[in-house]
């Protein structure tokens, strides 16, 4: 098998999950829905959790994807920054993803080292893409604070949809997404050409 049947693996998990849920969804199910057999399926995965965390990478790649859009040479950094309020907003909203995502992390939480790592990487990753993301679309010189703020803006995205997964979100989520693509566009590019300038809290220590 391929990776187009790899693919055809992890679009059948997500069609059963979205059905059935995670905990619901077996191997064999996932098997009997793309066509092939259990086996041919621990050839890639050693582990339900192993394929699942595939299935939530394959849905959530959103810097991965934008990266892909700033590399053509026709793109235009506001037309990039649109496209990253449309990606955010798109998966503020996938609820069936942060059910994935949230039962993966308990998983590794409990200590499966192996999706412990993934996701190390994962966060990773996605953390150094938005800070050049910050650069190419405001135009700023890249500095090591900005990976900080990456941080931050990655860590509120998983805190707000964390709120919407229990259903403890106080505002509507239209209106979350809009506040935080306004923030992003507006406020992180006032904070990053500004950095020579902040030092309130340089010399903060906790008591």
């Amino acid at each position: 098998m391929h990776k187009d049947g790899k693919v055809k693996i992890i679009e059948a998990a997500q069609r059963l999950i979205a059905r059935h849920g995670v905990e619901k969804t077996s191997m064999r199910n996932i098997a009997e829905e793309a066509g092939i057999t259990t086996g041919a399926i621990y050839y890639y995965y050693k582990s339900k959790e192993e394929l699942l965390y595939d299935v939530m990478d394959y849905a959530s790649a959103v810097t991965a994807e934008i990266m892909k859009m700033r590399s053509n040479p026709e793109a235009r950094p506001d037309e990039v920054l649109d496209e990253i309020a449309r990606k955010v907003t798109q998966q503020m909203k996938n609820n069936r993803h942060w059910n994935l995502r949230f039962y993966l992390a308990l998983q590794a939480a409990q200590g499966d080292e192996t999706l412990r790592a993934r996701f190390a990487s994962n966060y990773a990753a996605q953390t150094q893409r938005t800070a050049e993301l910050f650069n190419y679309v405001f135009g700023t010189a890249s500095r090591p604070e900005d990976l900080a703020m990456a941080v931050l803006m990655v860590a509120a995205l998983d805190g707000i949809n964390f709120q919407q997964f229990i259903g403890a979100l106080p505002v509507e989520i239209d209106e979350v997404a809009r506040i935080y693509n306004e923030f992003f566009a507006y406020a992180v590019p006032q904070f990053q050409k500004n950095l020579e300038h902040i030092h309130r809290f340089d010399g903060l220590q906790p008591e």
